[in-house]
């Protein structure tokens, strides 16, 4: 089971970043039907109508692999801790699939457009925390703990789950924004529109072949939105900065409060991500979303999901001999003296 668990997490990374793709390339629709295209098994040719099929094709494909998963766990008492995961990555599959649909005959309306992109990112963070406890079934075990360490840990656990909380609203703020391609409304930053003070765009470049193009003249000027998706850009704009802001304050406590190992490494990750992010998105407004930075863009969110997850399933499951903090550590009974080797001698 802990292959299948593996492959479909591996497989879901790319799958979301592609989906991305298919929405850029603006080929969500280039099958107006579901689950054929055009009512034909075999699609007829074209660059856009491969791109849409071969989504539904890997995701079908994942799809498969996770009723497999969920067959087994039922099916093997020693797989009977993986259940109630593998049941929820399930319905998240069977759910994604009904939204997938809802996509292409409500004509891609933001709103299903942008819980199709929550409910993956969700999907992928939940196979990540399933793919770790099967390869490491020894963390299902119960362990008798000492107070201190049981009152630290799921501190640190809900911290986690937290900092995955906030990320998905940033996600779904960016998702929102995307799906009503707010993200072209405004073309300078920090401001909406070039000419206002602190602001700055890339108006009249050209990169290829292509001139950027300028604001109409009215909007020029303005750092304030005016117009419904300006608002959606800036609103977005705000919550991935004030949240962005608090995931890096929160990975750093990670770093001077020594807590597992991995944590740590997670919330070094997270403060390189999320400033890398932020450039990412920045570049997308003053280069009017070119497809190559979106796709990266979305490629980063579900990457920053997956660290995240990583590190909630070691804050849930901890290895005692990998806790560093003196605070976290088993310290020995008055009853017992301890030699150098850490060997308990009763005394």
């Amino acid at each position: 089971m802990k292959w299948y668990a593996l492959a479909s997490a591996v497989l879901t990374w790319p799958l979301i970043s592609f989906g991305a793709l298919v929405r850029l390339h603006g080929a969500g629709l280039s099958c107006p039907d579901w689950p054929l295209c055009y009512g034909q098994l075999i699609p007829p040719p074209g660059f856009e109508i491969a791109m849409e099929v071969g989504h539904r094709f890997f995701a079908s494909l994942l799809g498969l692999l996770i009723l497999i998963m969920t067959i087994l766990s039922f099916r093997k008492e020693a797989l009977r801790p993986f259940r109630r995961l593998s049941a929820s990555c399930l319905i998240l599959i069977i759910v994604q699939g009904i939204l997938g649909a809802l996509t292409v005959t409500m004509v891609l309306w933001p709103p299903v457009v942008t819980f199709h992109l929550i409910g993956g990112n969700l999907l992928f963070a939940v196979l990540v925390y399933l793919s770790w406890i099967t390869w490491n079934p020894q963390s299902q075990k119960p362990k008798k703990e000492d107070s201190t360490s049981s009152i630290q840990i799921p501190l640190t656990a809900k911290k986690t789950a937290w900092m995955l909380a906030i990320l998905f609203i940033i996600a779904a703020s960016g998702g929102y924004n995307s799906s009503t391609y707010s993200g072209y409304a405004c073309e300078a930053f920090p401001g909406c529109h070039e000419g206002a003070s602190l602001s700055f765009g890339l108006s009249g470049m050209e990169l290829g072949a292509t001139k950027l193009p300028e604001a109409p003249e009215e909007l020029q000027g303005r750092f304030l939105p005016f117009f419904a998706n300006e608002w959606v850009n800036m609103l977005h704009r705000l919550i991935a900065i004030g949240g962005g802001t608090m995931l890096i304050f929160m990975a750093w406590s990670w770093l001077i409060q020594n807590p597992l190992p991995a944590l740590r490494k997670s919330g070094w990750w997270i403060m390189v991500l999320i400033p890398l992010e932020t450039l990412i998105g920045v570049a997308n407004a003053v280069l009017r979303v070119p497809i190559p930075l979106s796709s990266l863009h979305t490629a980063l969110l579900a990457t920053m999901i997956g660290v995240l997850s990583y590190a909630l399933v070691r804050s849930m499951h901890p290895k005692q001999e990998q806790v560093q903090d003196p605070r976290l550590i088993h310290l020995p009974q008055k009853s017992e003296r301890v030699d150098s080797n850490y060997e308990k001698i009763p005394a």
